[in-house]
C-alpha cells in the first residue's frame, strides 16, 4: 500500500504541473519608470497638443488679428477723413498748413486705436497703469511710421526711386504692411499684457 502511494505522487506532481500556465515573461525594460522607451513615451505625451488646443489658439489668434484690423481701418479712416476737413474742407481751418493737419489728424486716430483696443480688442488683458500703456501704445505706432520713413528713405537714397508710384508702393504697401505687423506683435505681447492666461496664448 505505501508502495502504490509512492508512485502516485510523482504522477500526481506531472499533472499539476502541466495544469498550471507558465506566467509570460514581462519585458522589465518597457515597464521600469526610468527607461529609455518609457522616457521617450512620456515625454511625447507631455508635450503633444490637444488638436483642441490648437485650434482654440488659432481662433484666438485670429479673432485678436480682425478686430485689430477692424480697428485699423476705422482709425485710417479717422486719419485720413480729418486730415482732409481740416485741409481741404468748406471752413479751410488749416489750408496751406499740411503738417498741422496731418499731426492733429493723426493723434486723434491714435487716441482712437487706442481706446477701441483697450476696450474691444484687448479687453481684459489692459494693464493696471494706464500711463504706462498709454506710452507704449505710442511708442508702438511711432515704430509703425518709423518703419514706413525707412521704407521711404530706402526707396529714394538706396534704390534711386522717386516717382509717385515708387513712394505709393514704400509707403503703403511696404511700409504700411511692415509697420501694421510691428504694431500688432508689439500690442500683443508688450503693450497689452495685463491678464497672465491671455499671454499664454
Amino acid at each position: 500500500m505505501i508502495v502504490s502511494v509512492t508512485k502516485a505522487r510523482p504522477e500526481a506532481l506531472a499533472r499539476t504541473t502541466a495544469a498550471d500556465p507558465v506566467p509570460p515573461r514581462v519585458n522589465a525594460a518597457s515597464t521600469a519608470p526610468d527607461s529609455p522607451a518609457a522616457f521617450s513615451d512620456d515625454a511625447v505625451a507631455a508635450t503633444a497638443e490637444p488638436p483642441t488646443a490648437l485650434g482654440a489658439r488659432l481662433l484666438a489668434w485670429l479673432q485678436e488679428l480682425t478686430q485689430f484690423g477692424l480697428v485699423g481701418a476705422l482709425a485710417f479712416v479717422i486719419d485720413s477723413g480729418l486730415f482732409n476737413l481740416l485741409q481741404h474742407g468748406p471752413l479751410g481751418v488749416l489750408a496751406g498748413h499740411p503738417n498741422t493737419a496731418n499731426v492733429i489728424s493723426a493723434c486723434v486716430a491714435t487716441c482712437f486705436s487706442w481706446v477701441a483696443n483697450r476696450s474691444w480688442t484687448y479687453r481684459g488683458r489692459t494693464q493696471e497703469n494706464t500711463a504706462r500703456e498709454a506710452f507704449l501704445f505710442a511708442f508702438a505706432n511711432a515704430g509703425g511710421i518709423l518703419i514706413t520713413q525707412f521704407c521711404l528713405l530706402f526707396t529714394h537714397h538706396i534704390l534711386g526711386l522717386s516717382g509717385p508710384l515708387a513712394d505709393n508702393i514704400a509707403a503703403y504697401f511696404v511700409g504700411f504692411a511692415l509697420g501694421t505687423a510691428f504694431r500688432f506683435l508689439f500690442y500683443h505681447y508688450v503693450v497689452f499684457t495685463g491678464d497672465a492666461a491671455s499671454r499664454d496664448r
